[in-house]
């Protein structure tokens, strides 16, 4: 039996208790944490993203990008400024018009914001989106009929875009994905635009074919094309019969384009399948992905009380 000194102690004790599950869904004394282990919740709450780079040909000419910016630089002071310390600041490449800016790596070891590498002011129309170069894709979809009429698909903006992205960003891209085209509406150059995109990228760890979409309002890659929300890229469903020749025809495609040259890209195949490429390193292998829209931000945005 407890003590009347023991429960006169703790007069609210058993009320509190069995009302906390319910009174609040928010962690209100977050500010009153260690500095050390609100950094470490910032960096947890870095969620993989598809950034998403459209083309717009002319009169634009230039790239659209649908993916919001992480939620991270808008929760509080302090969550922005370790959020510009991890997120990559890219321009958006733009074919036509050299850029000064570039991206950086500070002296800690981790990817920094664009600096002007002339020291002077930015441009007032200057355009970037903010990537992690350790959890985000970037996503290069096949731009849909309204944005190509003609249906030229990864023309020559793709090789123009690889020589941009060399330029600015491309050491941060680890994971790429681009769209998978079928035969019916593919262009003889769309394979080798898409051998540009990936070759570009001298850090890239995986390269993702996105072969069909999934979830409601979803289509198939490369029927309509593009991106104009924000997108998923998740594994495909069934139907692994089907996806293993598409990857074969894709891989007979680069093949024609490289010849011998493809092992330096995708690898070729060695004992127990591995592949070898990339001076001698293991070579990277195209990995089919579905595209789904992207759920509401609405579970994964932090809420801190300052």
């Amino acid at each position: 039996m407890t003590s009347p000194s023991l429960r006169s102690s703790f007069p609210h004790s058993s009320s509190s208790l069995s009302s906390s599950p319910s009174s609040s869904s928010s962690f209100t004394l977050f500010r009153h944490l260690p500095p050390e282990l609100r950094l470490q919740i910032y960096r947890h709450a870095c969620h993989p993203r598809v950034a998403s780079l459209t083309y717009l040909p002319a009169p634009q000419d230039t790239f659209y990008c649908p993916t919001r910016p992480p939620a991270l630089l808008h929760v509080c002071r302090e969550s922005r400024a370790e959020g510009l310390r991890i997120y990559v600041k890219c321009p958006l490449p733009n074919l036509h018009h050299t850029t000064t800016t570039t991206t950086t790596k500070p002296d800690d070891g981790r990817e920094g914001q664009g600096d002007d590498v002339n020291g002077g002011e930015r441009g007032r129309d200057e355009r970037y989106f903010y990537f992690h170069p350790h959890h985000d894709t970037l996503y290069l979809p096949r731009p849909g009929p309204a944005a190509d009429p003609f249906g030229l698909g990864y023309a020559d903006w793709a090789r123009e875009l690889a020589a941009a992205v060399a330029a600015t960003f491309a050491g941060v891209v680890r994971r790429l994905a681009v769209d998978y085209v079928p035969a019916e509406v593919r262009r003889p150059w769309e394979a080798y635009g898409k051998i540009c995109l990936i070759g570009g990228c001298p850090r890239l760890e995986e390269a993702y074919l996105v072969v069909s979409g999934a979830g409601a309002g979803a289509c198939a890659a490369g029927e309509r094309g593009g991106a104009e929300r924000e997108v998923e890229l998740v594994d495909p469903g069934d139907g692994d019969g089907e996806i293993a020749e598409i990857m074969e025809r894709v891989r007979e495609s680069f093949r024609v384009e490289l010849g011998d040259g493809i092992a330096g890209l995708l690898g070729a195949p060695g004992k127990d399948g591995e592949r070898s490429g990339r001076s001698g390193e293991v070579g990277l292998e195209l990995i089919p992905k579905a595209k789904m829209p992207s759920p509401s931000w609405a579970g994964r945005r932090l809420v801190c009380a300052s």
